[in-house]
């Protein structure tokens, strides 16, 4: 594509907590809303299972290079491994990095600051605020970091009803004078105790670098929702082999669904009320039913296969064999069954002598 990919990249993992068996990274082109690549890391192939993300995402890196492709621009989530990777290894070659809004985690900190004394008055501002962190991105097109970071600093002044900053990069408000309806809450006042843990919270030196790091135009909504496809095909709660896992994972990157229409061409719409929105709503446009038509597609292309060259698909399957990560227990140290059922019966033993 003309000017570099743009990609959103992120890893999900084959369980809850820090004892994943495998990781899996996945990027996403945006403009196109497609799955690029994915790389499937299991955790014996690194020092740990947090380590799989940062993995992953070399791999997917590397694939991408071996094909000539650059990529422009890459959001992620804020894992600090990642950042650091991608500050020394791609940034000197032209890659911008973004963060996913989505992962900034304001809210709980808000939500939190509103539970604390002489705080309640937090709790009206907050959508204000959430949403003030979304337009802090979303109206700074080029994503000049100086200006997301004064348009976010600005919000602590706009709630105390300050409405000049004095800032060269975003000296006044953006909206005209707000006054009757216009207004639907009521200002904190400077020096009180809401106002300084708003500050606290909301210019904290980490999150203020976050911010000036927020992705403009892209985030990591189509990779959430390709995650959580990719469970219709493996359920963390079933254990699966390096390449049934693999497998599985092509097979969801292939899955595709069209927004649906009416017999006049309209795209439909349907209106939902997700969690996360704490009672409001969003409109999203409804899909088509999935046919999975692909699938057998795949499989009469590997019966022609075989009956055009058996020797070839044995092959094949032999180095794709080959390239799969020894099993988990094969790092394990073998102990005869004997000895085991013995050592085990021992131990229970003290628990069962007084029957």
């Amino acid at each position: 594509m003309g000017g570099g990919l743009i990609l959103s990249g992120d890893c999900r993992s084959d369980s809850p907590g820090h004892c994943a068996k495998y990781g899996t990274y996945s990027l996403i082109e945006d403009r196109i809303n497609k799955v690029l690549d994915l790389q499937l890391v299991q955790s014996s192939e690194v020092p740990s299972s947090t380590w799989c993300e940062l993995e992953g995402l070399k791999c997917s890196i590397d694939f991408l290079k071996e094909q000539h492709m650059h990529v422009s621009a890459l959001i992620t989530d804020r894992n600090r491994q990642v950042a650091k990777w991608v500050r020394e290894e791609l940034y000197p070659g032209g890659t911008s990095h973004f963060f996913d809004i989505w992962h900034i985690g304001l809210g709980k900190a808000l939500d939190a600051a509103a539970k604390e004394r002489e705080c309640e008055d937090l709790k009206l501002w907050r959508p204000a605020i959430i949403n003030h962190l979304h337009w802090t991105a979303a109206s700074t097109a080029d994503g000049d970091p100086d200006v997301m970071e004064a348009k976010w600093q600005s919000m602590v002044n706009h709630v105390q009803d300050i409405h000049e900053h004095g800032t060269p990069a975003f000296p006044c408000c953006a909206h005209p004078p707000l006054e009757g309806e216009a207004r639907d809450k009521e200002w904190l006042e400077p020096g009180t105790t809401a106002a300084i843990k708003l500050e606290r919270v909301t210019l904290r030196t980490a999150l203020v670098k976050d911010v000036r790091k927020l992705s403009p135009q892209h985030q990591t909504y189509s990779l959430e929702a390709c995650h959580s496809l990719i469970l219709h095909f493996a359920p963390k709660h079933t254990g699966f082999s390096f390449l049934g896992m693999y497998s599985r994972l092509l097979m969801a990157a292939l899955s595709s669904r069209e927004v649906a229409r009416t017999s006049d061409g309209e795209v439909r719409y349907a209106v939902r009320y997700p969690r996360f929105c704490k009672g409001g709503w969003v409109v999203r446009p409804i899909k088509e039913k999935p046919s999975y038509a692909y699938a057998a597609a795949l499989m009469e292309s590997l019966s022609e296969g075989y009956s055009r060259s058996p020797e070839t698909l044995r092959e094949s399957s032999a180095v794709l064999s080959s390239t799969a990560p020894a099993p988990l227990s094969t790092s394990c140290q073998e102990i005869a069954k004997d000895e085991a059922v013995g050592l085990y019966l021992s131990r229970h033993s003290r628990f069962n002598t007084g029957n």
